[in-house]
């Protein structure tokens, strides 16, 4: 009678975890995928080491995060980032540029080649803003060009701000990855016009 008893508890145990594990739904995991137009540039024989971006702790984490009327914060639930914001922008530039065929070489911290220009940036917006009832994603970052041999410095700083067609993660992701599409055209121009006025 006792491994009756047993045997039905085991079983009943065993159900209601495979019922509940059923019900869970699964992770949505997202990257960036910007934009990279193939249009002939002038080639410049420099090379250029992307660094990581730095940013404070708590903007930088695989949460999808959302403010809502400017002081909520929270992150959605069951979608996330493919990795660190950082990690995903300083991969997104270094591949935009190296489309571009017009450098000697693109690298990146991983690497320790010498390099002509060292492209250092600080990232301070990377999230949605909910706002009386609509959503925008919000990107904001400062890039600095360091010329390695002179030490002589360019910055411009890149704000941007467009409605999301839906309030949710993948509006926002969508939104988001048009946002860095935009802001590596411009990061793109910012360089050429450096190195094009002999910086």
């Amino acid at each position: 009678m006792f491994k009756l008893l047993s045997i039905l508890f085991i079983s009943i145990l065993f159900t209601g975890c495979f019922s509940i594990t059923k019900e869970l739904p699964a992770y949505k995991t997202y990257n960036l995928n910007p934009d990279i137009s193939q249009e002939k540039q002038a080639f410049f024989d420099k090379s250029i080491m992307i660094l990581e971006p730095r940013t404070l702790e708590s903007l930088n984490s695989k949460a999808i995060s959302y403010k809502k009327d400017g002081f909520i914060s929270d992150s959605y639930v069951l979608s996330r980032w493919s990795d660190k914001p950082t990690k995903l922008i300083q991969q997104s530039i270094a591949s935009y540029l190296n489309s571009k065929n017009r450098f000697k070489y693109i690298t990146t911290s991983k690497i320790k080649l010498a390099s002509d220009y060292t492209l250092h940036s600080e990232l301070f917006e990377f999230n949605q803003s909910i706002e009386n009832k609509k959503s925008f994603a919000k990107l904001s970052i400062r890039v600095y060009l360091i010329n390695n041999k002179n030490k002589k410095v360019e910055y411009k700083n890149f704000n941007y701000k467009k409605e999301t067609k839906t309030i949710d993660a993948i509006g926002f992701v969508e939104t988001q990855n048009s946002l860095v599409s935009t802001f590596l055209k411009d990061l793109n121009i910012f360089i050429s016009s450096s190195l094009e006025n002999g910086f």
